[in-house]
């Protein structure tokens, strides 16, 4: 079967077999698309002059290119640094701002460079060290312009490397910052549900104490009753046996005082005869589920551990649930957000 597919014309309607006009006009295309992209670059440049947030409401000429051109991100903030770096411009305060590469502009205005090039000509000069005079960086940029318009990117970045070596051997000193101390962190938000969801970071001493607590109270619970929970609800269990056992520890702190506490003046002791008419804390229930497969000896455990939760209130400040009720001024009507850590 013949195809029917034939061949179109081309596009220019060049003769066939004359291999030097299609190459002449190939480059001839790309001179003219490069030229037509250096002045892209120029209306980019004067955009930034005057104002790109007050013109078009971008906080950056990286993001209105971005959208207006439809390119990725990176894209538009090469072509952004490009046409700034090739440019001037005015700031803000009327004052005009050189151009890190000015002869790689004339020449990129010309359609002579192609963009990758350009980019190795302007990251040499902005790494140029600063006691090089004018005439000197311009001496450079000049041979890397030549170079660059003859030449694939790769042979301008090696002479970039070369002139570097000759102008700045030492090269720019690197800082040496101080190792940056991380501390813990834990995070606690109650959710809609009332459930408590919480995240953390903590040191590697501290993590590997928690983990020691853990695991052993973990394990699946012995007996002849399969343990159908799963690793995280065993580990939810066992972190709230730790729980109850700090909150039931004699050592456990206090609150802070604070300046109203400070501020409020010393209640004078009641007498012992009279019946204490002071509210007690109400104790939450845990919220937690609470394994069931604990032994006889942990439930009497947890009876001393509860009793001993609820003589805490020694320990706390008088009358700090009444400070913590009392309302806002001006916030009466809300209710109180759960503390959270």
């Amino acid at each position: 079967m013949t195809s029917k597919n034939n061949p179109k014309a081309f596009p220019l309607n060049l003769p066939e077999g004359d291999a030097e006009l299609l190459l002449d006009e190939l480059q001839t295309r790309l001179r003219e698309g490069r030229r037509l992209f250096a002045e892209v670059g120029q209306i980019l440049a004067e955009i930034e002059s005057r104002g790109v947030r007050d013109l078009y409401g971008y906080n950056s000429i990286a993001a209105f290119y971005e959208h207006v051109a439809r390119v990725p991100r990176a894209e538009a903030q090469r072509v952004t640094g490009r046409a700034l770096a090739l440019n001037s411009r005015r700031a803000r305060d009327g004052t005009t701002i050189d151009p890190v590469a000015p002869l790689t502009g004339e020449s990129a205005s010309t359609g002579a460079l192609a963009e990758a090039g350009i980019d190795r000509i302007v990251t040499v000069m902005k790494r140029l060290p600063d006691h090089l005079d004018a005439d000197e960086r311009l001496e450079a940029e000049k041979g890397l312009v030549e170079l660059a318009g003859v030449a694939r990117p790769r042979d301008v970045t090696m002479a970039g490397t070369d002139l570097l070596a000759r102008h700045d051997p030492d090269g720019k000193p690197k800082d040496d910052p101080e190792p940056k101390r991380q501390r813990s962190e834990f995070w606690l938000r109650q959710k809609r549900t009332g459930r408590w969801d919480m995240r953390g970071n903590l040191d590697p001493e501290t993590g590997a104490r928690l983990n020691a607590l853990l695991v052993p109270r973990a394990y699946p619970a012995p007996g002849e009753v399969a343990d159908d929970r799963a690793p995280a609800e065993r580990r939810g269990d066992a972190f709230a046996e730790i729980v109850d056992l700090a909150e039931a520890g004699p050592d456990i702190p206090a609150p802070r005082q604070t300046a109203e506490r400070v501020t409020e003046e010393p209640q004078p002791a009641q007498p012992s005869e009279e019946p204490a008419s002071r509210p007690k804390p109400t104790q939450m229930p845990p919220q937690g589920r609470q394994s069931p497969y604990r032994g006889s000896g942990e439930g009497v455990q947890e009876s001393a551990a509860t009793e001993r939760s609820r003589n805490v209130a020694h320990l706390r400040p008088p009358r700090w649930w009444a400070r913590l009720s009392r309302p806002r001024s001006g916030n009466a009507a809300q209710p109180h957000k759960p503390l959270t850590a």
